[in-house]
C-alpha cells in the first residue's frame, strides 16, 4: 500500500518520465521551458577618496548602533524592489526516488524468466553498475548545490566587506590600496561562486540524464544537505568473503571450473602447471634484473607444445576455464579491499572536516560576543564568517567524498567493477583579506 500511494504521488507531480509528458522527449515542437540562468556577479567601479563629505555620511551611519555594518545589514534586510523572483519550487528527489526514475528509464536493465543464468548474471551487474552511477549523481548534485549556497554566502561576505570599504574611502577615512584589496576578495569571491554555480549545474544536468528527465520535470528539488556522517565506519572483516558469495557471474565461473577440474583430474592440472611454468621460464630466464626485465618486456607469449604435453587439443580452453574463475575471484577481492581503503580515508577526511567546521563555528560565535562587546572589529566578524563559509564547504566536498566511496564499496559486494578512488576534496578557500 506504501508502495503505491508513493508510485501515485510521482505520477502527480509527473516525475516518471513515461507520464511526464504526452509527447517523446525527441519531439522538437514539444513546450518545454527555457533554461535557468541568473546574471554574473560583476566589480563596480572603484570609489575616489574623500568623494563624499565625512559630515554627512557619518550623520547618516549615525543612526545606527554600530555604524556601517548595521547600515549594511538594514539594506540586506530590505532589499531593493524589482529585483528577479526565485524560480518556483519542484517535487523533492530523494536517492531512492532518482533510482525509481532512473530505472524507470531504462527498460534494457531489466530481466526476463526467460533468460539463462548467465544473461541474469549479466543483467544484475548491469543494474548495480547503473544504480551505482545514480547515487553517485544524486550524491554529487546535493552537494554541489550545496556548495553553491556556501558560494553564493561568501560572496556576500566578501560584498558587506567590499561595501564597507568603499564607504570607508570615500569619507576619507581609509586609502585606496585597503579598499582595493577587498575588491580583489570580492572579485575573487565572485569566481568562486560562477565556478560553484557552473559546478552544480553540471552535477544536476548530470542526475537529470541518468533518471531520464525532461520538460518541467527537471526543476526538482534537491535536499538541502547530504545524510550526516556515520559516527562509525563499517568494518571491513567478512567483506571479501561477502563479495565473492554474492557475485553474480563468480558462482557461474566457479561451478564451471569445478566440473573441468574433475573431468580433467588434479595430475593433468598440475602437469598443465608445470609445463606452463617451464614455458614462462623460456621467455623470462634471460632476463637477469629490474633493469632487463623494464626495458626488454616480454614480445611474444609462452608456448606450451602439446604433442609433448600429452592433454588432449582441449586442455588449453579448460584449464583456461580454471584461471577464469581464480582471476575473477582474485580481482573481486583485490578491488573490495581498495574499495574498503578509500571508503575508510574517506571517512576519516570527513570527520576531520567536519570538527574543523564546528571549530570555526565556536570560533565565530566567540569572535561575536567580543564584537557586541566592543572587543573585536568590523573586519574581525567578517574574517570570522569568510573562515567558517569556508568550512563549511570543506566540510560538504569532504561529505560528498564519503558517501561517493560508500556507494562504490556497496556496489563492489554487490559485483559491480571499482570505479577508482575519486580525488580527495581539498579545502576550500583560504584566509581572504581582511583589510584591517
Amino acid at each position: 500500500m506504501i508502495r503505491k500511494r508513493h508510485l501515485a504521488g510521482l505520477l502527480a507531480v509527473g516525475m516518471l518520465p513515461m507520464t511526464a509528458q504526452s509527447v517523446p522527449p525527441y519531439e522538437p515542437a514539444a513546450p518545454v521551458p527555457a533554461p535557468r540562468y541568473a546574471p554574473l556577479p560583476l566589480l563596480g567601479s572603484t570609489p575616489q577618496l574623500g568623494e563624499i563629505d565625512w559630515r554627512q555620511a557619518n550623520e547618516a551611519v549615525g543612526q545606527f548602533a554600530r555604524g556601517h555594518i548595521d547600515v549594511l545589514r538594514w539594506e540586506g534586510e530590505n532589499p531593493v524592489t524589482g529585483q528577479e523572483e526565485a524560480a518556483p519550487e519542484g517535487a523533492l528527489v530523494s536517492s531512492a526516488q532518482a533510482l525509481r526514475l532512473a530505472l524507470s528509464s531504462r527498460p534494457d536493465l531489466l530481466a526476463t524468466s526467460a533468460m539463462s543464468r548467465a544473461e541474469r548474471a549479466h543483467a544484475d551487474i548491469a543494474t548495480a553498475t547503473f544504480s551505482r552511477d545514480v547515487l553517485r549523481a544524486w550524491v554529487s548534485a546535493v552537494a554541489a548545490e550545496a556548495a553553491l549556497e556556501n558560494a553564493g554566502r561568501a560572496y556576500g561576505a566578501a560584498e558587506t566587506g567590499a561595501e564597507l570599504a568603499a564607504r570607508m574611502t570615500r569619507v576619507g577615512n581609509w586609502a585606496q590600496d585597503r579598499l582595493l584589496n577587498e575588491q580583489l576578495s570580492l572579485k575573487d569571491a565572485g569566481v568562486s561562486l560562477i565556478a560553484a554555480r557552473q559546478e552544480a549545474t553540471r552535477a544536476r544536468e548530470a542526475l537529470v540524464k541518468v533518471t531520464g528527465l525532461w520538460g518541467e520535470a527537471v526543476h526538482f528539488t534537491l535536499p538541502a544537505s547530504l545524510p550526516a556522517l556515520p559516527a562509525d565506519a563499517a568494518e571491513g572483516s567478512g567483506l571479501e568473503a561477502q563479495a565473492l558469495s554474492r557475485h553474480p557471474l563468480l558462482s557461474l565461473a566457479q561451478q564451471e571450473a569445478e566440473r573441468t577440474r574433475r573431468a580433467q583430474g588434479a595430475n593433468a592440472q598440475a602437469r598443465w602447471k608445470e609445463l606452463g611454468a617451464e614455458a614462462v621460464e623460456q621467455v623470462l630466464g634471460h632476463l637477469a634484473d629490474d633493469v632487463a626485465v623494464l626495458s626488454r618486456p616480454p614480445a611474444t607469449a609462452a608456448v606450451i607444445d602439446l604433442r609433448r604435453a600429452a592433454l588432449g587439443n582441449g586442455a588449453p580452453h579448460a584449464f583456461g576455464t580454471i584461471a577464469d574463475a581464480e582471476r575473477l575471484a582474485v580481482s573481486v577481492r583485490s578491488q573490495v579491499r581498495e574499495a574498503y581503503v578509500n571508503y575508510r580515508i574517506a571517512h576519516d577526511l570527513a570527520a576531520q572536516a567536519l570538527r574543523r567546521k564546528d571549530m570555526q563555528v565556536a570560533r565565530r560565535e566567540e569572535v561575536l560576543l567580543r564584537y557586541n562587546g566592543m572587543l573585536k572589529s568590523t573586519w574581525d566578524l567578517l574574517d570570522a564568517a569568510r573562515e567558517r563559509l569556508a568550512a563549511e564547504t570543506a566540510a560538504t566536498l569532504a561529505l560528498r567524498d564519503f558517501w561517493l566511496a560508500h556507494v562504490n564499496l556497496q556496489a563492489v559486494l554487490a559485483g559491480a567493477d571499482y570505479p577508482g578512488a575519486d580525488a580527495v576534496a581539498q579545502a576550500a578557500g583560504s584566509k581572504a583579506a581582511g583589510g584591517h
